[in-house]
């Protein structure tokens, strides 16, 4: 009899087990069943999957921290990965840094609120690392981070010369800061100009190329285009002594030129270039523009019949309006005449 009590007390007893562990599996399913954003505090990530209990401690639900140090610090109520020993000093929030709850990996500090020329204000081996042990000399010691280096990374990295001041020279044919593909290279100076001019003359702040030289410079083209400074006149070109620019009226390109001047072209002051009247292709100036560059007397061009105008402002000195063919149009056309030479 008595064994008969004991088989039957083992018996409630599974039986009072395999009803508390459906029950605990009914709980957890039912917990896993909850939608949680409706506590304002989605599960992502590591959240995700971690158990209930590990955050709602004791069955414990109101009061759970939202923060993440509220879990992730030493010491409190919820225990979660705490900052390690190496982590960097600051009391910032995780989220400021750390942009998943997947991986604490893949860190980036958002330097939306940093300070321009600040960079050692955090960058100091304190809170976080420091200009490296090549960077002891010149303005890699003295200026500021961000003279070279962006915050999304420190490569690549190139000086910003946004208010930098002096020759390019200074830095960029032989000084210790600047790495040597960046200086003047040895078969760059194979000419004088290449070896004077400064490197802004046709290089940009940008790159190296393209480097077309600027043309910012008065000077006579043959100056340079002789065929030792820059390149001169080519065999198959007419032969002249007029300067470039009497043809060529863009410094981008030789071509398109201004063809040869006709013979019953009009007389101008020495000295006119092409490109003072002939404004771009096919477009000749008028008007004050034109006879600026044009010397009395008037009748040169305007008595008729003229080697130089057609039938539509030229007249016949002598049968004109009481004129005589010693006179000259601007003795009685002064007015006009001022107006378009004092516009």
């Amino acid at each position: 009899m008595k064994r008969l009590g004991r088989i039957f007390g083992s018996l409630i007893a599974v039986a009072l087990t395999v009803a508390s562990l459906q029950a605990a599996a009914e709980t957890r399913l039912g917990g896993r069943d909850f939608n949680h954003m409706t506590t304002g505090y989605p599960l992502s990530g590591g959240h995700a999957t971690a158990a209930c209990e590990s955050c709602h401690v004791g069955g414990v639900f109101k009061g759970t921290p939202k923060n993440c140090d509220g879990c992730h610090a030493v010491g409190k109520r919820v225990l979660a990965t705490p900052k390690s020993n190496a982590h960097i000093v600051t009391d910032a929030p995780c989220d400021s840094c750390h942009f998943n709850t997947s991986t604490w990996l893949g860190a980036r500090y958002s330097h939306g609120t940093a300070m321009p020329g600040q960079c050692t204000s955090c960058h100091n081996g304190r809170l976080s690392m420091s200009k490296p042990a090549t960077h002891n000399t010149g303005n890699k010691a003295t200026k500021s981070c961000d003279s070279c280096h962006r915050s999304s990374s420190w490569l690549p990295a190139s000086w910003n010369h946004t208010g930098a001041i002096g020759a390019c020279s200074s830095c960029h044919i032989s000084s210790p800061e600047v790495s040597i593909p960046n200086r003047k290279p040895a078969g760059h100076a194979a000419t004088t100009l290449k070896n004077t001019l400064e490197c802004d003359s046709c290089h940009s702040y940008i790159g190296w190329y393209p480097n077309r030289f600027k043309h910012n410079t008065g000077g006579a083209c043959s100056s340079c285009h002789n065929g030792a400074l820059a390149v001169g006149k080519p065999g198959i070109h007419p032969a002249t002594t007029d300067e470039c620019n009497q043809c060529h009226y863009s410094t981008l390109a030789w071509l398109p030129a201004l063809g040869a001047k006709p013979a019953n072209h009009i007389p101008y002051n020495a000295g006119t270039s092409c490109t003072a009247c002939h404004i771009g292709v096919g477009v000749v100036a008028r008007g004050a523009a034109l006879h600026a560059y044009v010397a009395p007397p008037c009748k040169t061009c305007h008595n008729k019949p003229s080697p130089y105008l057609g039938v539509t402002g030229t007249r016949t000195l002598g049968s004109h309006e009481g004129s005589n063919t010693s006179q000259d149009c601007i003795t009685c056309h002064a007015v006009q005449y001022n107006q378009w030479n004092n516009p």
